[in-house]
């Protein structure tokens, strides 16, 4: 059996991979290979979760890809155009809840985790509207990736929704953080890569 980290590595290798390999495939037409790609990393990341005791997540993930895996057996195509609307909106949905009731944002708890200690009450606003606006934005990924499907040819797509997309969201973040020194300016910021480094070392304590 192999160990957890080495089921992390994997799927931290395989998601990385993802735009690179799933875009070659769709270029040179091999479709079906390019479903069977995302069945498998999905089911991947799906043990990496039950390894780690996330058994609901993990059951969720394994039932969507049985479900995935049954369309690439009729249209091997329609799977490639799923994952950059679905894992967007996913995204949008986790972030989204968070803001509903008397719950903690999303953004607002990473800063409390990476800081380890309560926020003063300018960061939470802010930190809530952060969160408010990567919703949005989820959203504006997930909408522009499937009227990109409609408009485009599958090439242009895979351009689009396969280093399009993950420069913008590059962008987004790093205004985020230029705009957060701006408002925040009364308090000590890391450089960008140095906090880049405190979310991995927040998610490593954590997960």
């Amino acid at each position: 059996m192999l160990k957890k980290q080495y089921w992390k590595l994997f799927a931290l290798f395989a998601s990385i991979s993802y735009p690179f390999l799933v875009h070659y495939l769709v270029v040179t037409g091999q479709y079906l290979l390019a479903g069977i790609y995302i069945v498998a990393l999905l089911l991947l990341i799906a043990i990496q979760n039950f390894l780690q005791n996330n058994k609901g997540l993990a059951l969720g993930l394994f039932f969507l890809g049985i479900v995935i895996s049954t369309i690439v057996l009729y249209q091997a195509q329609i799977v490639i155009y799923l994952p950059p609307v679905l894992i967007p909106l996913a995204l949008a949905i986790i972030f989204g809840r968070t803001l509903m009731g008397e719950q903690t944002a999303f953004i607002t708890s990473i800063a409390q985790k990476i800081r380890r200690a309560p926020l003063a009450e300018t960061e939470q606003n802010y930190t809530r509207v952060i969160t408010y606006m990567w919703v949005l934005f989820f959203l504006f990924l997930a909408i522009e990736s499937a009227v990109v499907a409609i408009i485009y040819n599958i090439q242009t797509w895979s351009y689009i929704t396969n280093f399009l997309n993950y420069i913008l969201v590059a962008i987004f973040a790093i205004c985020e953080y230029l705009l957060r020194r701006i408002i925040l300016r009364d308090l000590e910021h890391p450089s960008f890569i140095g906090f880049i480094k405190q979310l991995i070392q927040a998610q490593r304590s954590h997960s």
